[in-house]
């Protein structure tokens, strides 16, 4: 459509001579700065998120916008304000030169506004925007009926395993990188941890492709729609669903999370809330703590590491029992960064975003040693999960395709003999779910399902059962996903 919609836009630039009047000539000048600035617009999202515009847009940059720091996009604004000018300048040389034809073709003046028309119509951008209706305003019994057969209401039962969970998300993380014949000595750390359940055939869900939507998806086996801090879905958001967290603070687990960036950067603050956590530490929390060095984005991994590697005494002194949930952020796009701990470090390539992985590879690895050789090991396990694939812009930069590749996600726990691999197809709504099934809570959550016994869904990862659940996850009850079960 976007190629038909830019041949009608340059033959109307060719009609626009048969204008009678300057003032219409004005106006087409307008409608054809409107246009190009559309164009452009969704061309920009085709380069940084893959996507055309729409609600999954709307959403990321309404969510992203607080807490983002400005300065590490300031190429790319510049870029685009040097292009919004030259569109204004080729509008304004189009409406001097051209000079309104006095004989009056109403006829070709009219196929202008024709093809000016179909133009518009066939815009990828005005195509997409229709779905803000859509969303708006679902079919809500529609969706249900067709969405409830497959969501599972979590039933959970005591763990078999009762050990404490330290679980690492990996900003931006592909497994990709642990391929020695893609990216050789890149990860020589995560790719040779032991004792491990490793599960290689993971793809992300449709509309979970940056990090809270990541983190949700993960938590609670489906994904949303609505944006968090808005109108009824900020007190009470997704409370008619049940998640992992809860899940395991219903098994008496305490309740933490961390992370370098700033807790109020895509309202994880509420997300974590809604996610029952006792404990929540961000850029301004770990600040009060004392002197760290910081990036564009937040604290660096290796400070918050050694904050996380402190707690996780306390925690395993203090607590019964407990969940540590950690993100990093030395790989967040566009460029990475890289903390002061790996200053020195080999690196196999200059590329800014390599330097950062193979730095994470080097952090997190030290991290999860430092745990195995401790006193607290045997009664830990840990996950290894990225929130989401790389985003769409930086693929090319690093030579591995966001669309392809398959997330990384372990099982570490030093009661498993050796490397279990497991290949069957899985998708980021399994992950918490499988741990909590590892651990002998349950086996379904939602549309999570326990890849150790269970298989994933039948669907593929951009499916439409996914977005219809997401566009009425408030609406969902458990009590009529039960009560269509018992008839």
């Amino acid at each position: 459509m976007t190629y038909i919609s830019v041949f009608c836009f340059i033959v109307s630039l060719f009609l626009a001579k048969f204008l009678h009047k300057k003032w219409l000539l004005g106006v087409a000048c307008a409608l054809c700065f409107v246009y190009i600035l559309f164009l452009v617009f969704d061309t920009i999202l085709l380069i940084y998120l893959g996507k055309h515009f729409g609600f999954y847009v709307v959403v990321f940059i309404k969510t992203s916008i607080i807490g983002a720091p400005i300065s590490t996009f300031a190429r790319e604004l510049i870029i685009l304000s040097c292009v919004v000018i030259g569109i204004v300048l080729f509008c304004v040389i189009l409406y001097q030169k051209i000079s309104p034809n006095l004989s009056k073709n109403f006829k070709l003046a009219f196929l202008f506004i024709l093809f000016l028309i179909i133009a518009f119509l066939t815009n990828p951008l005005y195509i997409n925007a229709k779905e803000f209706y859509e969303i708006y305003n679902p079919p809500v019994a529609k969706f249900k009926k067709i969405t409830y057969p497959y969501l599972k209401v979590p039933h959970s039962k005591a763990p078999k395993i009762r050990k404490n969970i330290v679980y690492i998300y990996l900003e931006s993380y592909n497994r990709d990188y642990l391929n020695s014949q893609v990216f050789p000595n890149l990860t020589p750390y995560l790719s040779n941890l032991d004792n491990k359940i490793d599960f290689t055939n993971i793809t992300q869900v449709v509309d979970t492709e940056f990090t809270l939507k990541g983190l949700f998806g993960s938590h609670c086996g489906i994904n949303y729609t609505y944006v968090f801090g808005k109108d009824k879905t900020d007190k009470n958001f997704s409370e008619n669903i049940k998640c992992g967290s809860e899940i395991l603070k219903e098994q008496g687990y305490y309740l933490y999370f961390m992370k370098g960036a700033d807790l109020e950067f895509q309202d994880t603050r509420n997300f974590l809330k809604h996610r029952k956590y006792d404990e929540m530490k961000g850029k301004t929390e770990l600040l009060q703590d004392g002197e760290k060095s910081l990036n564009a984005w937040g604290v660096n991994d290796d400070d918050m590491l050694e904050v996380a590697w402190n707690d996780f005494v306390r925690l395993s002194k203090e607590k019964d029992n407990f969940l540590q949930t950690l993100l990093t952020i030395s790989t967040h796009a566009p460029d990475g960064f890289l903390s002061k701990t790996c200053e020195n470090l080999p690196f196999v390539s200059q590329d800014g975003m390599l330097r950062a992985v193979q730095c994470t590879d080097y952090l997190v690895g030290k991290f999860i040693d430092k745990i195995r050789l401790s006193e607290f090991s045997k009664n830990t396990i840990i996950i290894l999960q990225n929130d989401h694939p790389l985003p769409y812009s930086n693929s090319g930069s690093v030579e591995t395709n966001p669309k392809n590749s398959k997330n990384i996600f372990m099982i570490l726990d030093d009661s498993i003999n050796g490397t279990i691999t497991i290949d069957k197809k899985g998708t980021s709504f399994d992950s918490f779910t499988t741990v909590l099934g590892y651990l002998g809570i349950l086996d379904e959550m939602n549309f999570g399902r326990n890849l150790l016994k269970v298989d994933s869904m039948p669907f593929e990862n951009n499916d439409e059962i996914y977005q219809k659940a997401s566009r009425i996850l408030t609406e969902i009850s458990y009590d009529e996903i039960e009560n269509k079960i018992s008839h």
